[in-house]
């Protein structure tokens, strides 16, 4: 198993290498290994320099330069090639394809990494829920268009104002949810507050010289002890972001 971890992070390594570097490291690699062999059989079929060591050596350099390095060129290319086209498929399944944030499946898996982790090295963690205020009074009024137009916007001012360690995904419509490592009660409703200004102050033309604007709501609960499950967490900032409803929209509510 960690042959093939070190293999993998070599391939990655290499991998990171423009082509021509690339290709001169596997000629080089090529031009040693070959080197080495015929040292190791001219010793074992003469037992000592063969009357013609040189000539074998240069044999030895001059067949890995010849073929080595058009068939790396060729094999890095094609290596390149996959691991690209890898990495945008990896970028489809785990994005929502509307606001461009993590989708609900990869951010449970990244949140559930996140609330394992914070109680070993004794961090704070806060999760929150974001939903948006009236989103189908907008639908209904000003179109689906808007409407998608809006949740985007929604989506990058939530990331414009956290932090790069901070996780953001689409929850699902118009609502989305926030992973806040190392943030106490007060981080985390400042940041809150941040994500309910920057929606705020948001806004979409839909042509004639209007704008679209929206509100949200927003619901805080800290870290559960070690254990917990995130859906729980979920859970009690559902209901504190549903008790910010409640309260007049447009707000932060800290879960109990």
């Amino acid at each position: 198993m960690d042959v093939m971890l070190d293999l993998e992070s070599l391939r990655r390594h290499v991998l990171r290498l423009p082509v021509f570097g690339a290709v001169a490291l596997v000629v080089a690699a090529s031009i040693v290994l070959s080197s080495a062999a015929t040292m190791v059989m001219t010793v074992a079929l003469y037992g000592g320099v063969a009357p013609h060591f040189w000539r074998y050596m240069s044999i030895a350099v001059a067949v890995p330069t010849v073929v080595a390095g058009p068939v790396s060129w060729l094999i890095v290319r094609l290596l390149q090639e996959v691991d690209v086209a890898r990495g945008a498929a990896m970028e489809l399944a785990w994005k929502d394809e509307l606001t461009g944030l993590l989708n609900r499946r990869r951010f449970v898996e990244l949140a559930q990494r996140e609330l394992d982790r914070a109680p070993r090295q004794h961090r704070p963690l806060a999760v929150a829920m974001v939903d948006l205020d009236d989103f189908k009074r907008i639908n209904d009024e000003l179109g689906h268009l808007a409407g998608d137009q809006l949740l985007r916007v929604a989506a990058r001012s939530c990331v414009s104002v956290l932090r790069a360690t901070d996780l953001v995904g689409r929850w699902g419509g118009e609502e989305f949810a926030l992973v806040l490592p190392d943030a106490d009660a007060a981080t985390a409703r400042a940041a809150a507050e941040r994500v309910r200004q920057a929606i705020e102050s948001a806004c979409v033309a839909i042509g004639n010289g209007s704008a679209a604007r929206c509100t949200a709501s927003l619901g805080v609960v800290l870290m559960a002890p070690a254990g917990a499950r995130f859906e729980d967490l979920v859970g009690r900032a559902d209901e504190a972001m549903y008790e910010a409803k409640r309260l007049g929209k447009n707000r932060v509510r800290l879960a109990a």
